[in-house]
């Protein structure tokens, strides 16, 4: 269990949860048998996501009230050394963080920019929850042990859990049948981006 299960969120998803929580690719980062360069091809698309987050959270900084502007701030600070942190990590592991971005990787981040722009500010809450919530469970159900554990340490971090658990605050308080879509389609782009790396 990931200890996220009692948000209303969650429990009307479905089994769109746990698909989106867990896949073989995650499998093998717990293992420690993921191949570094299938690891690596996914960072790279890891990466060129988190730009679209900013383009996301910079555009719900300006739509949502004032009560929900200062973790969407603190949020953004955070997605800016986020992006320093893989840079840098591009750097030691000599990957091209410029390459061609994968289909599934724009789709979702296609998704995130449409509805930064085109839905009601419940509903923004509800996708960024989406997509924090379920990236922190997956990571969170793995020790932090073997070749993968500065990441798994870096994704599971008690900071990022508290910006979430604020997130859910924010996400319930205005939840609606249109930001329970949403939320789902964030656990369905979610479950697709695990799958980015062939041969797992």
């Amino acid at each position: 269990m990931s200890g996220w299960e009692e948000s209303a969120f969650i429990r009307a998803s479905g089994a769109l949860w746990e698909e989106a929580i867990h896949s073989p690719f995650l499998d093998a980062i717990g293992s420690g048998t993921l191949p570094t360069d299938l690891f690596d091809s996914w960072l790279t698309q890891d990466y060129r996501f988190a730009q679209a987050l900013v383009v996301f959270q910079s555009v719900a900084v300006a739509r949502c009230p004032r009560k929900n502007q200062g973790p969407l701030i603190a949020g953004l600070a955070a997605l800016d050394s986020e992006l320093t942190w893989f840079e840098e990590q591009a750097k030691k592991r000599r990957l091209d963080l410029d390459g061609e971005i994968h289909p599934v990787c724009r789709r979702y981040a296609d998704f995130l920019i449409r509805t930064a722009y085109s839905e009601a500010p419940s509903v923004l809450l509800g996708t960024l929850f989406g997509v924090e919530v379920a990236y922190l469970a997956a990571w969170s159900a793995l020790k932090p042990t073997g070749p993968y554990a500065e990441f798994v340490e870096r994704w599971s971090n008690p900071g990022f859990r508290d910006y979430v658990q604020s997130l859910r605050k924010m996400a319930e308080d205005g939840r609606d049948d249109r930001s329970q879509e949403y939320f789902n389609q964030a656990l369905i782009h979610e479950n697709d981006f695990w799958t980015l790396s062939c041969g797992v």
